[in-house]
């Protein structure tokens, strides 16, 4: 798949799209220079990063790597028999984070350029509302009968924002990743959104709450900070400046405000899944 079409096929920001087409019209980065550094991010991403960190424009050229070497990958997709819908809406992350980097720098481009590989190695597949990778745990932990070690196959639950996080498009999408990984290795997911505090600041039937009630939880990190990052865009050191403009923020913005935290949970989805 060529890149113009990659970029249409995940509906890449228009003006991403422009930017993109010049960057490549100019001939700035030629095709030697292209397949060598694409070499350079197979056998040394750091070395890749820091070669493109030192570019004036590096996140627009982050973009237009990760989005080139994402198009080739649909090679491997049809090799193994993978939808092309499946190769959309995973990719669709890049849109993502494209949005997300003019958010919060005010350029078109790509600042979580380490969070692609997942894609290009055909770890990582978004099936339905949410994206199922496989990888070697983290933890060390015991749920019930089930014992998990550090470097265990595990299939890790990312939650991709966008729309909302119903009960019902969770439980289709488990379903979904479970037929294409099946039940044989647990299920994790390490989020804000699995922080058992937001019990104490969310209502029991917010979609939120009905989500962690899927995992058992097995693990908090009090000092991670992502909650704030996700319900505000940005993580701040007066909590005076954070916004009250949703229920949400002002029921995280009193909590915080009364000494409290918002950190992150590892969860082990329940064992009724896989019956």
């Amino acid at each position: 798949m060529k890149i113009n079409e990659f970029l249409a096929e995940i509906n890449m920001l228009p003006e991403a799209v422009h930017l993109l087409n010049e960057l490549q019209e100019s001939g700035r980065i030629g095709e030697e220079e292209y397949q060598e550094n694409k070499l350079l991010y197979e056998k040394d991403r750091a070395l890749f990063y820091e070669k493109i960190l030192l570019e004036k424009d590096y996140r627009l050229v982050f973009l237009y790597y990760l989005c080139r070497m994402g198009a080739e990958t649909y090679d491997a997709y049809e090799k193994r028999g993978i939808s092309r819908e499946i190769f959309r809406d995973t990719f669709y992350d890049l849109t993502f984070w494209c949005e997300n980097c003019f958010l919060e720098y005010g350029e078109y481009g790509i600042d979580e350029y380490d969070w692609f590989f997942r894609h290009m190695k055909l770890t990582i597949f978004r099936l339905g509302r949410m994206q199922f990778e496989i990888m070697d745990s983290r933890w060390n932990f015991t749920a019930g009968e089930r014992m998990v070690k550090k470097g265990d196959p595990i299939i890790s639950i990312h939650i991709p924002q966008g729309e909302k996080l119903t009960l019902e498009s969770v439980k289709e999408s488990i379903v979904q990743g479970m037929a294409f990984w099946g039940k044989e290795m647990p299920y994790l997911c390490h989020s804000w959104l699995l922080y058992p505090g937001l019990k104490d600041i969310l209502p029991e039937k917010s979609n939120i709450i009905m989500f962690q009630n899927q995992f058992q939880i097995v693990e908090t990190d009090w000092d991670e900070r992502e909650a704030e990052w996700r319900i505000w865009g940005k993580v701040q050191r007066n909590l005076n400046v954070y916004s009250e403009n949703t229920s949400l923020q002002r029921a995280a913005k009193k909590y915080l405000k009364s000494g409290k935290v918002l950190g992150s949970g590892l969860g082990i989805l329940k064992p009724e899944y896989f019956l």
